[in-house]
């Protein structure tokens, strides 16, 4: 086996984290990598392990004996399979009932992965103390995987306008914003973990929404995140169009638009341990960006564009009207919140959840406050939707920056949109029956013919970058739909769900502080959410911008 530390190692980390998919909550992958060497530490890993109140109450009396790894006949043929009974859960009534039917529909789908698009994953079987059985994840990453595969989600194409979020905000309503977003996704981050740690045998984000509001809050959750990941790549092709509008004369956005779809369309077809790599490329990028627009703007001496004459900034919002747009630019910074249980699940320790949560939102936080205070230090007033966008433009950077500048802007859709549609075509393959594993519940025409079955997966991975080049060109603000990204979905899916969900799970077992706090939590984001979204549609005269 290669070093755990490798960059081979990282990629297939990544694969496995983004790899468990949300969208696909009935299907499980019970395959074992032919190339997965089967460690000790595999085979007598523990998941008892405890953490603080706040959420990292982890995996409480989760088993006292495993028996070696599954092979992929025994994951398939074994003869415990059909007697597989989930863990003991941490929850009674309604939730501890689905727990049970979550464990039974798996039972009942299990089937091997045929496409091998997916990393596979390590499934240990788990005997308790009154003699039942079940099958759980072997979390593979390691606590620096971990965290370079959390600041991989959290770092995206928000940053680039985050810049004009402060603007909105000023820098003390601003800053305190960004802070406050950061601590509270945090948060919930730790409930999330805290909520899939009531048995061993969920995986995911729709698992939980399923354990605390069954299938209809299943079907929602999918729903949602798969709006969501279609927004992202919408706001993606735009991100590539306006850029390369910027520097190259000649084509318009809507040309730019249609040749981002036209590259974007065969990178749909990659496999996911190459999207993993891919997903790497897209945060060194973004780093790339702030390291540039700190250099730039330290060697040019005169404004715009330079810290040496910083242009004019306002403590408070010049504009109080246009403040609520803010609220969206800000919170959109943490989208891809819901692949935290991935995450935590992959982990090989996972009692360092908790540390490494505050590592991962320290130092992503920390790169967020440097583009907004670099961002806005440069242009002020004249901030674009992206901030790239205005270093472009900006007279007296050489033609080399600028040109650095377009392809590292460039290079961030066309790395990360094929990771957010992978989802997307996934949910599509499943609702088909497509998909190997749905074909085994319900056969039709297109997963028996083998030449319908790969027409049909081509078919949709088009499908999903022509709707986001056709979402493109009707909504072409970049600006706006960063603020969709999280002026809806960002306050809805990174605080009001999983915050709802651990009070919907764990119910009067909650401190009454803490019942007290989520809500507020809670009531604070609704209000945020439903302002700022209505904020982000209204002309822009009656806001004044």
């Amino acid at each position: 086996m290669a070093n755990e530390n490798s960059i081979g190692a990282y990629i297939r980390s990544i694969s496995r984290a983004s790899g468990f998919n949300d969208l696909r909550p009935r299907l499980r992958q019970v395959l074992l990598g032919e190339d997965e060497e089967i460690t000790d530490e595999h085979r007598h890993r523990h998941h008892h392990h405890t953490g603080s109140d706040t959420g990292h109450e982890i995996g409480r009396g989760t088993a006292n004996e495993q028996t070696p790894l599954l092979t992929n006949g025994d994951a398939l043929h074994g003869e415990d399979d059909t007697s597989l009974e989930p863990l003991q859960s941490h929850v009674s009534g309604p939730s501890h009932d689905r727990v049970q039917e979550l464990a039974r529909q798996r039972n009942e789908s299990r089937a091997q992965l045929k496409d091998g698009d997916r990393e596979p994953l390590l499934i240990t079987k788990v005997r308790r103390d009154d003699g039942t059985e079940a099958e759980v994840i072997v979390g593979q990453s390691t606590l620096p995987q971990t965290i370079f595969n959390s600041s991989n989600t959290l770092i995206g194409v928000g940053i680039l306008s985050l810049p004009l979020g402060i603007k909105y905000a000023g820098w003390i309503l601003g800053l305190t914003g960004l802070l406050l977003s950061a601590l509270v996704s945090k948060y919930s981050a730790g409930l999330l973990a805290k909520c899939i740690d009531v048995d061993s045998s969920l995986a995911n984000f729709a698992d939980i929404a399923f354990v605390a509001y069954g299938e209809p809050g299943r079907i929602a959750t999918s729903l949602l995140i798969t709006l969501e990941l279609l927004v992202a790549c919408v706001g993606l092709v735009i991100l590539f169009a306006d850029t390369l509008s910027s520097l190259i004369s000649g084509l318009s956005s809507v040309h730019w638009k249609i040749l981002c779809g036209c590259v974007l369309a065969p990178l749909q077809f990659l496999p996911m341990r190459l999207l993993g790599f891919t997903s790497f490329l897209g945060v060194f990028c973004n780093l790339v960006l702030l390291v540039l627009a700190l250099v730039v703007g330290i060697m040019k001496p005169h404004g715009p564009g330079s810290l040496r004459k910083v242009a004019t900034t306002y403590a408070f919002p010049p504009n109080w009207r246009a403040l609520p747009l803010s609220f969206g630019l800000i919170m959109a910074l943490w989208s891809g919140h819901s692949v935290f249980p991935q995450i935590y699940r992959d982990m090989r320790h996972p009692h360092k959840y908790a540390r490494a949560l505050n590592l991962v939102f320290s130092f992503v936080t920390c790169v967020d406050v440097a583009m907004a205070v670099i961002g806005y230090l440069l242009y002020g007033d004249k901030l674009l939707d992206e901030v790239t966008t205005n270093m472009i433009k900006t007279e007296g950077y050489s033609r080399a920056v600028k040109i650095t500048i377009m392809v590292m802007v460039a290079t961030v859709p066309i790395t990360k949109f094929p990771l957010h549609a992978a989802p997307i075509v996934s949910t599509l393959e499943v609702f088909t029956g497509v998909d190997s594993r749905a074909a085994l519940l319900k056969p039709n025409r297109l997963n028996q013919s083998k030449f319908l079955t790969r027409l049909t997966r081509a078919l949709f991975r088009i499908a999903v970058a022509l709707l986001a080049i056709l979402l493109a060109i009707a909504v072409p603000s970049f600006e706006a739909i960063s603020a969709l990204l999280g002026g809806f979905f960002g306050f809805l899916i990174c605080v009001i769900m999983p915050v709802g969900y651990h009070l919907k799970i764990f119910g009067k077992q909650i401190a009454r502080r803490q019942v007290v706090l989520d809500w507020v939590f809670i009531v604070v984001s609704v209000a945020l959410a439903c302002v700022g979204t209505v904020w982000e549609f209204l002309p822009r005269k009656w806001i004044g911008v």
